[in-house]
């Protein structure tokens, strides 16, 4: 087999997936594409969404990352064609080592968008956790102005590409109880969450551009991230309250 240049090798890996073309890697290749591709109509369609600039950097965060595991796997195959005569490749395409490799490449691709690796390797409700809580943060930060939420964003993507990575080598994680995190949501929360979306909404939309024509605008602000807290607070405060009575209750049992 004709030996494939390093040089044109990364010279072709500024574009990731285009050097697994060269190649001969064209499923790999065309995986890096379609996520580059992801991470780019993505980081797009929430800049225009949320009107700032915010997605576009974690968007190119992702990219030089899927940049540097494109990199790193095209010399690695690169060597293995370099090193390896014909017949042992041919015969290695289809081997389970082969398999093996092509599954932890395309989580570590996928895990660029948190939860997306695990989704991939089985794991739905973690994945929906994570992806869930990511966008959710980035989604709030843009909408409301609660810039101090940007520490949660690079807390999820490490956590949850490197907990794909352990899982997926089979290294012992500590787990997440997601029945926690996902209770079984009664329909009463399901309304009352509504019920505050809803005078979100409404503040911004209806009476934000009102009060804009006879108050200050730092004012307004002032009243939408107060309405924000008070929500915030009602909702903790439920929450211990329900924690409180299930303790009562299970000192109770105990008791009898």
């Amino acid at each position: 087999m004709r030996q494939k240049s390093k040089f044109i090798t990364f010279i072709l890996s500024f574009l990731p997936g285009l050097s697994h073309f060269y190649l001969g890697y064209a499923d790999r290749g065309l995986i890096y594409l379609i996520i580059l591709g992801m991470l780019g109509a993505g980081s797009i369609g929430l800049t225009i969404m949320l009107g700032n600039e915010g997605p576009v950097i974690i968007g190119m965060t992702g990219a030089c990352v899927l940049w540097l595991v494109a990199l790193v796997d095209a010399f690695s195959v690169a060597n293995s064609l370099r090193y390896n005569n014909s017949a042992e490749i041919k015969d290695g395409w289809n081997s389970e080592e082969t398999k093996d490799s092509n599954k932890k490449i395309i989580t570590l691709a996928l895990s660029i968008i948190p939860g997306a690796g695990h989704m991939y390797l089985g794991y739905q409700r973690k994945g929906l956790v994570l992806m869930g809580g990511f966008f959710f943060a980035i989604f709030f930060m843009g909408w409301l102005n609660l810039s101090f939420l940007l520490f949660l964003l690079p807390l999820i993507w490490f956590y949850s590409f490197f907990d794909a990575f352990h899982t997926l080598n089979g290294n012992k994680v500590e787990e997440i109880d997601i029945e926690k995190l996902i209770p079984v949501v009664k329909t009463k929360y399901i309304g009352m969450g509504l019920i505050g979306i809803g005078i979100i909404v409404g503040f911004q939309r209806i009476i934000h551009p009102l009060l804009n024509q006879y108050i200050e605008d730092y004012i307004v602000n002032y009243i939408q991230t107060s309405i924000v807290s008070l929500i915030f607070i009602f909702a903790g405060i439920k929450m211990l309250k329900k924690r409180e009575v299930e303790i009562i209750e299970e000192d109770e049992d105990h008791e009898n």
